[in-house]
Parts: C-alpha cells; structure tokens; sequence
C-alpha cells in the first residue's frame, strides 16, 4: 500500500511518541478495570455462599411455622372430634323436642334450617337417604354443638369453617350458609366425597386426624384442604368433622412471610401439584397473571412433575423429586437460589426462590461506580490525547511543508504534462536531490512531447478506420435484435392466430350447419350470444397480438414503466391465452398459488416468459406422444424473491443440451422453424429487467424451470 510522504511521517511521529504512552496508559486501565472485575466477583461469590446458608434456615423455619400451624389444626381437629362423639354417646332421638319450627323439610325430602341467632350453624340434611328414621331428631340435636363449632373458627385465622358430616349425609357447617338449598345437590351423597372417605375405616384405621387433597368445595367456599377426624359411636362410624381451610387464606397467610432481598415462595403438593405462590412468579413459569391456583382441571403447566416446556418449572420439579436441598437456576430470564422443605403433617414441600439480582443489587452498584470512575479517567484520558494529537498533526503539517513543497510543484507540473503534454517551468529549490531530479523530468517531458506529435498524425488516421469498424458492428448487432424480436413475435404469435383460426372456424361450422333456427326469438337470442362470445374471444387474441408488438418494440428502451401485479393474475393472464391449446393436446395443468402478495414488476413480459416456456413443454410432451401429458405450474415466496416453478413430465432435457438452452440460436426445433432465441430472450427479460434469474433443472418426471423475480426493486 502507497502513501505519501507527509503521511509517512506522521505515521512514524504517532509509532515513536503516540502509540507508546496510549499503550501505557491502556495497560493501567486495563489492570483496574480486571482488579475490580476480580474483587466484585470475589465479593459476589462470598455473598451467595453465605445467602445458601441463610436462605437454607429461612426455608427451614417457614416450613416449621407452617408445619406447626397445620400441626394447630390437627389438634384442634382432634378436640372437635371428642366433642362430638361425647355428643353421641349421649345421644337419645326420643327426648329432643321436634317443635322447632326453624327446621323444615322440604318436598324433594331435604331438611334445612334458617338462621334462628347470630351464631347458628348451617343444617343440610340430603335426601339420599330419606328413609333413615329419626332424621328430624338427630338434626335438631346436633344444634347444641353450635357454640364449639364458633368457639373453633376464632382459635385460628386459617380456618374457614367447620363441619360435620354423618354417614347418612347431614351436614352441620358453621359459618351460617343462607343459600344452602341452592348450594348442594339436595341428593348429595357425601359419603363419596374425599373430606369424608378419607376418613373411614377403609381409609384410616387408626381413627386419626388426615389431611385431604385439595378440593373444591360444594358449599362454595373455593378451594379447600381439610383437616379431618372419624366420629365413632363405639364400632359404628357416625360421621367425620372437618375443619376446612381455604387454599386463598392459607396462602395468603404462609405467602405474607416477610424473606430476605426479592425471595418468593411456592407450595406444592405431594404430587407436584402447584397449590399458591406469589404472583411475581407466575411470569417466570410462563402464566398469566389471572391463571387461578389450583385449577378444577390440572394443567401441565401447574405440575411442576409434568411441565416440559419451562425451564423453571422443570428445575423446580427435579429438586422436589430429588429432594436436593439446594440448587442455582440460570437462565436469559432469571437467576434464583432455589431451597425447598417438606412439611410433614401434609406431606407438602414449601419451595423458596430467592433472586440473584436483588441478592446481588449492592454489588452491583459499587461495581458500577468504580467502572464509572474508571470510564471518566478513560474519557479524560481521550481527551487528553485528541489535544494533544491536534497539536502533534499541527506542528507535523508544519515539518512536513518545509520539505514536501519542491516536490508537489513536480507533481503538479507532472499533472499537466498528463493532461495537456505541456512542459511547465519549474522553479529550483534548494535540495540538490529534488533539482537532479526536476532536470531529469524537464529532459523527460520535452522528449515526450516530441514523440506524441509523431504519434498523434498515424492515430487520427487509425481512428477514422476503426470508426467505420464499429458503426458496422452496432449496425450488425441491431439487425441481430431486430431479427429476435421478430422471431419471438412470430412464436408468440403462433398460438393465439390459431385460437383465431378455432374460433372463425367454429363460427363458420355453425353457420354453414345452421345450428342457429333464427325464425325464432330464442335461436336468434342464442346466435347473438354464441357470436358475441366468439367475437370477444378473437378481440382478446388481436389485443394480446398488438401488447406483443408493443412490449418487444419496447423491450431495450430503458424508460419501461412497472406496474402493480401479483403471481396469480400474471399466471392467469398467460393460462387465459395459452389454455386452449393445452385443452386441445389433451395436456393436464396444474397450478398451486401460495404467493399473493403484490409486487411490482413487467407483468406482460413475465406473461411471454411463462408462456414460452409452457409452449415448449407442451411441444416436448406433444413429441414424445403422451397420454397423460402434465404441466405444474407452483408458485412461493422465499425472502425477498417471487418464485415461480414449472415442471412437466416429458423426461427432461438431454445432458448434452442442458447447458446451452440458453444461448442464442441453439434450438433443438430446427426441423419445426426454431430460432433458438425464446429462452435466451426470455432469461433476458428475467435477469435484466425483473432482477431476478431463470434456471432449469431435470427432475424425475421431467424439465423443471425456476423462475426467481426480486420483490425490492424501484421504477427507475
């Protein structure tokens, strides 16, 4: 690479002084930008260790606390158990008085109550079974647990409410329900319910306190988890309490934990099903905001043991099914220390996701003012250095003057005598290297300028000559143009006079058959009708006749205007002038459009391409005489191309003469008048003037030609 010699030395200035000291200078930048990269990093790893620990005995404490609070209700549980079965030990249907007129039985057998005080419980007896003697009795009696039931809903904010259900399907349920007709089935069978089964011999044998799975509940209370005990009159199962709590309370409590940095918390049940967490996390897990948790039909995206496709939710699976006590999840979304603790008395696990970032938050700012600090001294440095690289050109320039002024009157004087073959005085300075080197170039230029006057007599001569060569030539070459325009012109035309011919032949066989009885109003009527088609029919091929015409006159001038189009309509356009002949070969076409976008290009010279090329594979199928003769004509678009692809099935085109279809005059018709010039103008038509290219292949069946046209190109 050349450069002058003022650049030369500065160059050599800026490798001698500049590039020393910014080389200095970028070492110690780079030593405190890795110092404080190293001491963050160090920092920031000592922190999450030292968080693993805490956030470990944070996991374990909340899942203590809310172990102990189902712990509470399982005892609590237990006192409402021995209550009712000292209520029915004592039980005697025949001493309760049965004139209580808050309690009613309904026409479909229900026995219900209405609210007699501020503290009454719901009654719900169903008519499963209605033939149960003392039915009336056992529901007005079990009004004296009334206010143990209260007593209990104020031991705990968790507990929603209290019940019992008996084996017959009575239901006392505090708080009062006032819709309760409207609320339960009234041929509800409560026995079949897991907040009653669970509990039964089959199920508990050891007569103790259970947890249910989540459920939703009949009284409409949303969903529920139960804690729930078996009510036994000496062998015989009278029914089972339960202390309902809401999945929304319960979480909404558990959730409320007050947890270190931006930490959020999960609870899953045993079979991985996700019972509450807080809102921040449904982002993370892929959910909407409004998902409700749980749903009355489990979604895989709400078990963390079936999700597939989330990254979070399948990391926090596998540490559940693992029982790892601790990982670190990465992603391009978050970064979380992840902790989970199992909660014994409902075998759940409370799941503890605390972010890095909010963990990190402080470190990352101190990270950022010192890499502050240290973008300022980098900025006065470059400020530094423009100064004082202004001043370095400056005094440079100045250096550089003094010595390169001789040389550039040589270079002018050199300009001159390129331009003009001038000789120019030039001044001596006072180098001797540059004045020996003046006087060589003043011995040079007249010597020069001698030899051009000989020279420029026999090139005006040799001019005038090769002139005549060369309108000859252009002559030539515009004869050479008109010659495939008319060929093409002829091709094209061949097709749509013979759809003339078809159609004056058919008007003249009509006549002379007289098809047409015209001493009638409906034969003449149908006449006109056939004429007016007929003669429509011949006015389309004479318009595609002058449009050929006009386009090729118009092909090499350079002001062809585009206009708005799309692949179906050109398609159309060509099917509409050359479909007839197909029909008449017996020959099969087959169009699929998956282009219709619009674009902007020269519609009919796209037309004569597509259908010279479908005129050659209907002569290439009408020369092999086949019967099942097919043309596919598919259309797509693939980035910013137009593609259009034509196939038949005529066994394709020799190896031989595969490469040279394209070329001017190759023809393999010569026998049948073929200039050889269709396919070479229309690859022209397609490459200069749409941009694009036009290709041929053999496939299977037969000749395949792609057609490629840009789709982003203007109307210059």
């Amino acid at each position: 690479m050349q450069n002058t010699l003022s650049k030369l030395i500065k160059k050599e200035y800026l490798k001698s002084i500049i590039f020393p000291l910014l080389l200095i200078e970028m070492m110690l930048l780079l030593a405190y930008f890795w110092s404080n990269a190293y001491v963050n990093e160090t920092n920031k790893n000592a922190l999450i260790e030292e968080t693993k620990i805490q956030i470990k005995e944070i996991s374990k404490r909340s899942a203590t606390i809310i172990n102990n609070e189902f712990k509470m209700i399982s005892n609590i549980t237990l006192l409402f158990q021995k209550e009712h079965e000292n209520f029915f030990a004592s039980y005697e249907p025949l001493h309760v008085n049965t004139q209580d007129h808050t309690y009613s039985l309904t026409k479909t057998g229900v026995i219900t109550n209405t609210k007699k005080h501020e503290d009454s419980c719901t009654l719900f007896y169903s008519n499963i079974q209605k033939e149960t003697p003392n039915r009336l009795e056992k529901a007005i009696a079990t009004e004296k647990l009334d206010v143990f039931y209260n007593a209990v809903l104020q031991t705990n904010t968790n507990i929603a409410q209290v019940y019992f259900n008996s084996y017959d399907s009575m239901n006392r349920l505090c708080p009062f329900m006032p819709d309760a007709l409207g609320q339960y089935a009234h041929d509800i069978d409560i026995p079949t319910y897991n907040f009653y089964y669970l509990a039964d011999e089959k199920h508990n044998p050891q007569k103790k306190v259970v947890w249910t799975n989540t459920y939703l509940d009949p009284a409409g209370k949303g969903w529920m988890i139960s804690a729930i005990a078996p009510v036994y009159k000496e062998d015989f199962l009278e029914g089972v309490v339960g202390i309902d709590v809401t999945i929304d309370q319960l979480i909404s409590n558990i959730l409320s934990l007050k947890l270190p940095y931006t930490s959020m918390t999960m609870l899953v049940d045993e079979n991985g099903n996700i019972l509450g967490m807080n809102e921040a996390l449904k982002p993370y897990l892929g959910m909407q905001s409004s998902t409700p948790i749980p749903t009355e039909h489990k979604a895989d995206n709400l078990n963390l043991f079936t999700n597939k496709t989330n990254l979070l939710a399948m990391s926090l699976g596998r540490i559940l099914q693992e029982n790892s006590p601790m990982i670190e999840f990465h992603d391009h979304h978050a970064d979380f220390l992840i902790t989970q603790n199992a909660i014994p008395e409902t075998h759940w696990k409370v799941v503890l996701l605390l972010d890095q970032d909010s963990l990190l938050a402080t470190t990352t700012r101190l990270k950022a003012k010192t890499n502050f600090i240290g973008y300022i001294a980098l900025g006065l440095m470059a400020l530094f250095y423009l100064i004082f690289l202004y001043i370095f050109l400056a005094r440079a320039d100045k250096f550089s003057h003094q010595i390169l002024a001789p040389l550039h009157d040589l270079i002018e004087a050199t300009k001159q005598f390129k331009d003009k073959l001038v000789t120019t005085q030039i001044e001596y300075s006072n180098i001797v290297e540059i004045n020996i080197l003046l006087e060589n170039f003043m011995a040079m230029s007249q010597e020069l300028q001698g030899l051009y006057n000989s020279m420029e007599r026999k090139i005006k001569e040799g001019v005038i000559e090769n002139m005549e060569t060369q309108k000859m030539l252009i002559y030539q070459s515009r004869l050479a143009q008109m010659g495939e325009m008319i060929s093409m012109i002829a091709h094209q035309w061949r097709q749509p006079l013979g759809a003339i011919s078809t159609v004056t032949a058919s008007i003249r066989l009509k006549q002379s058959l007289n098809k047409f009885d015209l001493t009638t109003e409906e034969g003449r009527e149908e006449q006109d009708v056939f004429l007016n088609t007929a003669i429509g029919k011949i006015e389309s091929y004479v318009q595609f006749l002058t449009n050929t015409v006009d386009d090729f006159r118009n092909f090499f001038k350079p002001n062809q205007h585009c206009e708005k189009s799309s692949l179906p309509i050109i398609i159309e356009k060509a099917i509409k002038i050359i479909g007839k002949s197909l029909e008449v070969h017996q020959i099969a076409l087959h169009v699929k459009n998956s282009s219709t976008r619009e674009i902007i290009t020269y519609e009919t010279q796209i037309m004569q391409v597509l259908i010279n090329i479908i005129q050659n594979a209907q002569d290439a199928i009408f020369e092999k005489k086949l019967k099942d003769g097919t043309i596919w004509i598919n259309t797509y678009e693939e980035n910013s191309f137009f593609i259009i692809e034509i196939e038949d099935n005529a066994g394709g085109i020799p190896d031989e003469n595969i490469r040279k279809i394209f070329d001017p005059y190759f023809s393999t018709k010569a026998q049948k008048n073929g200039t050889g010039l269709g396919l070479y103008m229309s690859k022209a038509i397609i490459e200069e003037h749409c941009h694009g290219s036009l290709q041929v292949t053999n496939t299977l069946k037969g000749a395949k030609f792609i057609i490629k046209i840009s789709g982003e190109y203007s109307d210059n």
